[in-house]
């Protein structure tokens, strides 16, 4: 086999992309491959153990670090192409949800041509949050297309323990 054979488009095959058939042995082993690790991977749903799916999500378009600490929680989301006045930032019955729209028109006249381009787009991301956290002292800042939320903890929070008085009867 030449390297040239490998080649998905070729002028013998008139530009057409080589299609993968079924009985095709690599195409099926990639897609044994693939289907064990999501299945290995599926096992592991650290640190957002025994959620919904839909808080794993990873296809929401936002791909997003959670760093906890003692005292804040702290949550940086790429929105690359956002401004800060596209993002919408909410915190409601322990979870928080991340989302964006944007709209674009475009309108170019030069040399007799017109180009008109219009789009659209919407990216949404929901994250559990832990107990003890003070939504009302959230604070959150956008540069260079990166969103922080940085949302502290309660004081008895941030202790890890609380003390339960003990009283005689």
């Amino acid at each position: 086999m030449r390297v040239n054979d490998l080649i998905p488009w070729k002028a013998s095959r008139g530009y057409q992309p080589t299609v993968h058939d079924e009985r095709d042995p690599v195409a099926a082993l990639q897609n044994n491959v693939n289907r064990a690790f999501d299945d290995f991977l599926r096992m592991f749903n650290v640190p957002f153990s025994g959620l919904p799916a839909s808080f794993l999500d990873s296809d929401s378009g936002i791909h997003v670090d959670v760093a906890e600490t003692d005292k804040e929680v702290k949550v940086s989301a790429e929105l690359p192409g956002f401004d800060e006045a596209d993002i919408d930032v909410k915190v409601s019955d322990g979870t928080m949800i991340i989302s964006g729209e944007k709209k674009t028109d475009r309108d170019v006249d030069e040399n007799g041509y017109t180009l008109r381009e219009r789009s659209f787009g919407r990216v949404e991301r929901a994250l559990p949050l832990p107990d003890g956290i003070d939504a009302d002292a959230a604070t959150a800042s956008f540069k260079s297309g990166v969103l922080t939320v940085t949302i502290p903890k309660k004081a008895e929070a941030q202790s890890g323990s609380k003390r339960i008085p003990v009283q005689s009867n």
